[in-house]
Parts: structure tokens; sequence; C-alpha cells
């Protein structure tokens, strides 16, 4: 409290203690209309004084009421913040208002984190009486169980079915599951983890898919092996490139017998080419271990399949290959547009070479969407891919092509899980069919 109003409380007191000792007086010595006129002053004092405490109280209970209902609209004028009291309760405000703002950012980013995640994410709260509730849970997880977002336990648990077994543990666990969704047995890696705090304890759950994770596995494997095999055979490569060009050079200034060394000038000038294709080679397969971040923005899907078609026009006719794509309808997503063309390219040379043979030549393309999710879909009538290969053309490396590089289906591949989408195929003699699936 302030000096003013200590010094206005002391001097109420001292007055009304005056007044009641002339009260006194007068009463003792029967002057009765003093008396009363005393008293009406008196009890008039007690007034002032008791609605000087009152609004004192009222502005400070008003304050505790908003800390404590986290209400930051009441402001402390300027005048009365020249009081000490004031001040310091308006000082309180900006402290918890500050905070309260830094708790919604956090919060906030937090909520984005976790929405932003490829892997599905719960998070649920109990409090001492056991009573769940659904504190976070991302698209990621609700599109593995197929299920709308429901932020009531009660309702979110009759949708996830056999999950909701594992969460009634409320422990840590690492489990495969298996789980029918729409009739189709799939399978998950389950973790759990607990956190507890003084009012709550928090068990968070990840689901990823199995395929997820062998991706994510084989992925990393390969970027190793790239890595490591771009520097060894650069490592090699530069030394002998270096070499070649010297000893040719020494063979030039000092031929003496024209035909050995005519004939070695020339082996030297092959080490040479090849060196430079080999490094070539390497290069391009570090395209892949390198691929940068998709620098993603709102495109037209339709637009760049109808762009990259063009591409390829005067080859379609040279080779007669009718061409399928009847999409008018303009199909928006968030995407790198120039690494999607990529992907469309390398699956466009796909069905051209799968299509060699063909005498009625046909490549299709089809894009669709549903409420969260973008397809676009690019088929031929081609020889088909066979059985022994097919577990193998996602792998870096491999071609059954003699002028392929074994990277394109790999490149995209990378590309559209870097988009957070993927990529499937189905094939028989006379069709095969890739689509890839962005998620909105």
């Amino acid at each position: 409290m302030g000096k003013t109003q200590y010094i206005q409380i002391i001097v109420r007191v001292l007055l009304i203690l005056c007044n009641g000792i002339i009260v006194f007086y007068s009463y003792s010595h029967s002057y009765i209309i003093n008396t009363i006129g005393f008293c009406l002053l008196l009890i008039f004092q007690l007034f002032l004084l008791i609605d000087f405490l009152r609004k004192l109280f009222n502005d400070l209970e008003k304050s505790i009421d908003c800390l404590l209902y986290d209400d930051y609209s009441n402001t402390v004028s300027i005048k009365k913040r020249k009081n000490p009291l004031y001040n310091k309760t308006a000082l309180l405000f900006e402290k918890h208002r500050k905070q309260s703002l830094q708790n919604t950012s956090e919060k906030q980013i937090f909520t984005n984190i976790i929405k932003s995640l490829s892997i599905g994410i719960l998070i649920l709260r109990k409090d001492t009486e056991n009573n769940i509730e659904v504190f976070q849970i991302n698209d990621a997880f609700t599109q593995f169980l197929k299920i709308p977002k429901l932020y009531h336990w009660k309702l979110l648990k009759e949708k996830i079915g056999s999950l909701a077994q594992f969460i009634e543990y409320w422990k840590q666990l690492k489990h495969t599951i298996s789980l029918t969704i729409n009739e189709e047995k799939e399978e998950f890696f389950l973790k759990t983890s607990l956190t507890q705090t003084n009012e709550y304890g928090y068990l968070i759950l990840s689901l990823e898919t199995i395929q997820q994770l062998i991706d994510k596995k084989e992925k990393e494997a390969w970027f190793k092996l790239m890595n490591v095999m771009s520097h060894e055979i650069i490592n090699t490569i530069t030394p002998i490139s270096s070499l070649a060009e010297n000893l040719d050079s020494l063979i030039q200034e000092h031929s003496s017998d024209e035909h050995t060394f005519e004939e070695l000038s020339q082996g030297l000038k092959i080490i040479k080419r090849r060196s430079h294709q080999l490094t070539s080679f390497v290069d391009t397969y570090r395209k892949l271990a390198e691929l940068p971040l998709p620098q993603k923005k709102e495109v037209n899907l339709t637009k760049i399949v109808k762009n990259t078609l063009l591409l390829f026009e005067q080859e379609f006719v040279l080779k007669n290959i009718e061409i399928d794509f009847k999409t008018i309808d303009s199909y928006l997503i968030n995407a790198d547009k120039q690494q999607i063309e990529q992907v469309i390219i390398n699956l466009i040379s796909n069905c051209l070479h799968a299509l060699i043979h063909e005498k009625k030549a046909k490549i299709t393309v089809h894009i669709s969407s549903d409420t969260q999710r973008t397809h676009l879909v690019i088929s031929d009538n081609g020889t088909g891919i066979s059985d022994e290969i097919k577990d193998n053309i996602f792998i870096p490396y491999y071609t059954t092509r003699k002028d392929g590089s074994g990277i394109g289906l790999t490149l995209s591949k990378s590309i559209m899980e870097a988009h957070n989408g993927k990529i499937q195929f189905t094939s028989k003699k006379g069709n095969t069919s890739f689509m890839i699936t962005f998620v909105a």
C-alpha cells in the first residue's frame, strides 16, 4: 500500500476519533443538538472511510479475479499507476499477459509440429480421478485408421477398435499390432510413453506403418552406401584421370616407335574417357543423396501434367503412341513444381520403354481426389513388370534397361516421401499403373 493511502487512512481515523471525543463531551454536558449534529458527522466520516476501503479492496479483488481466470482485459489508468500499489498490480498484469502469450505461441508451435509429422500421434491426458481426455491428435493418426478427428475420448475409443485395449494398459509399450481397417488388415508399429505432472498423467502414443519403417531404414541404408561409394570412387578416379593425361602428354613428346606409342596413346585416351564417364555416373547418383528439400507452394497439378506431356509430344507422334488424358478440372496441390515435373517425366519415360514393342501403344493419365488426398495415375499397356523384379524397382542402381541409370524410380520415390506422399504401382501383362498420392 502506498504512502498516500496510509496518510489518508490515518487522517480519516484521527478525524473519527476527534469527532467521537466531541460527541462524548457534548453528550456528557447535555448539549443535545450538538451531540446529534456531531453524531451525524461521525456517521458520515465512518461511511467515507468504509467507502474508501471498499473501493480499494474492490480494485484488488478485481485484479486477483482477472489473474485467477486469465482475463487480461483489465487495465490500470496512468493516474492510478502513480500509486505504488496500483503500479505493482499493473506490472503483475503485464508479466502474466506476456507469459500467457508466450504459452499460447509455444502451444501453437507444438500443435503444428505434431500435425506435420508423418507418423500418427495421439496424446491422452488423465486426471487424478482417472478421467481421460484427448490432449492432441494429428492428421496422420486419423488417416491411418480412416476415422474422423474426435476430441472426446469416449467417442474416439469407439472408433479406434482394438487399439483401445493397448491404451487401457496406460504404460510404456513397443509393439507390432495388426488392425482391421475397412475390412483389410494392416500392420503397424505402436509405441507409447508416459509423462506425469502434478495434476495430470499423459500417454503419448505413436503409430507408424510397417512400410514406413522399412522405407525409412532402406532409405537411410542406401544414402549411406551412396555417400561412401561417391567418396571412394571419386578418390580413385581422380589420380587415374590425372595419370592418363600426364602419360599421354609424355608419349606425344617422346614418341619413337610410332605404332606402339599410337596404341598406348589410344588406350590411355580410353582410360581418360571412361574415367569421365564414371565421374558422371557417380554425380548422377549423388543427386539422389543430396536431393534438396521441396520448396512447396500451391500449384495446379493438371497444368503440370499437360506441360510435361507436351515435352514428349514429338516422341508420341514418332512412335505412334496414343495419349488418353481427359482431365479438365484443376487439382491444386501444395508441392515443389520442378520436383513433381521430374517425377512425371520419369514415369512417362518408363512407359515409353515399356511400349517399345507394342503395336497399339497407349498411355493413360488420370487425376482424382477425395477429401484429404489427390491421386495421379499414369498407366501403359506395355509388357508389364515381372514378379521377379517387382521388389527391386525402387532400389538405387537397379535397372533392366541397357541405357538406364537405375535412378529414375528411386528419385521419384524420394521426392514423394519428401512431400509426405507416396508412390505405388500395380502391374500385369497389358497394364502397368503407377499412382502418386499427395496428402492435403
